[in-house]
């Protein structure tokens, strides 16, 4: 019977690479994919790098939604932030806790990660790597392949679980080793380095931060919202976010809910907005005539809006909204 050992999977090539390097030594590993609000692929995980290449690497996948419970964390995080509203070490300490009980369920020695010494300037320093074992609780029994060679073994090493010499000594923030290592694997299909989590884009985070010093709670569904469209704050607690193409008017429309407002062209194209806060007839009229101001100029013809089931008519476009309404984010 195959032994059996636990990954974290992100869909990047180093935590693919640290994988196969262990199931070359005769390891069964499974995956863990974790996803939330803040991942660009929340709700579309089944068609991400990291299914696909899991697949064809024959690792077994479980994909792993991290929750309010993240959201939470994110607001407060213990040991920072990166550049942007990224707080790194927290977010990595958080995946191993939630990976341990997946370790101790499977009957694992150890969870193999794909962190290169060096490579990361916050959270793969070697104190903050040591911090990352201790505060997880999971000191000794994280497994990282590729930098094996330069840092202590691990106990899987020292009970003879896995065999050192075979492992790797990764260091510093090139990457030719691991194009090389993946060229030997076969292995292709991986994303590019950090490319999947909103939390390190300026734009995003900017918008998050606003939206956590106004509400004491923050969703799932209040993040997805900010993931799209132009984003207008009226007061505290009342924005107005336009669609700038039919995606995100249909993203939009299924965000709407209790209240999250639609508004949509009736007699024209343009872009929906959703209206959050209370809908008060100032507050519509000025949707409104964002959505006309957003839309292609049809001269002579009054504009219907849709709201609920009735309908309105939009005043005159605003002559320069991006001056009289705070705009939130750069696009």
């Amino acid at each position: 019977m195959a032994r059996k050992a636990v990954a974290l999977i992100s869909g990047g090539l180093d935590s693919i690479l640290a994988a196969r390097v262990v199931m070359d030594q005769g390891y069964e590993v499974t995956g863990l994919y974790f996803t939330s609000a803040f991942s660009k692929a929340f709700g579309h995980e089944q068609n991400t790098h990291a299914a696909r290449v899991s697949e064809e690497t024959g690792i077994a996948l479980r994909i792993i939604d991290l929750g309010q419970e993240y959201i939470d964390l994110i607001r407060d995080p213990r040991h920072g932030y990166g550049k942007n509203i990224n707080p790194c070490i927290d977010c990595k300490i958080f995946m191993l806790q939630k990976a341990r009980s997946v370790m101790e369920e499977l009957g694992s020695p150890f969870i193999i990660t794909g962190e290169v010494l060096g490579q990361r300037p916050m959270s793969q320093r070697r104190d903050t790597l040591n911090v990352i074992e201790r505060d997880s609780g999971l000191r000794g029994r994280i497994l990282r392949p590729l930098s094996a060679l330069v840092m202590p073994p691990t106990q899987a090493e020292l009970d003879g679980l896995v065999e050192r010499s075979r492992l790797l000594g990764f260091s510093g923030r090139g990457r030719t080793a691991q194009f090389k290592l993946a060229e030997r694997f076969g292995i292709r299909g991986f994303s590019a380095p950090a490319g999947g989590c909103l939390l390190t884009d300026e734009n995003f985070s900017e918008k998050l931060r606003d939206l956590f010093q106004e509400q004491e709670r923050v969703i799932p569904l209040d993040i997805r919202l900010l993931t799209v469209g132009r984003h207008f704050k009226v007061s505290p607690g009342v924005r107005i976010v336009l669609g700038r193409d039919r995606r995100e008017n249909e993203v939009l429309a299924e965000i709407a809910s209790p209240g999250y407002h639609l508004l949509e062209p009736f007699d024209f194209m343009g872009p929906a907005a959703i209206l959050t806060g209370a809908p008060t007839e100032e507050m519509k009229i000025l949707a409104g005539r964002l959505i006309v101001t957003y839309s292609k100029k049809i001269s002579g013809m009054m504009r219907k809006i849709r709201f609920n089931e009735e309908t309105f008519t939009a005043g005159p476009p605003l002559e320069s909204p991006e001056s009289s309404l705070k705009r939130i984010g750069a696009n």
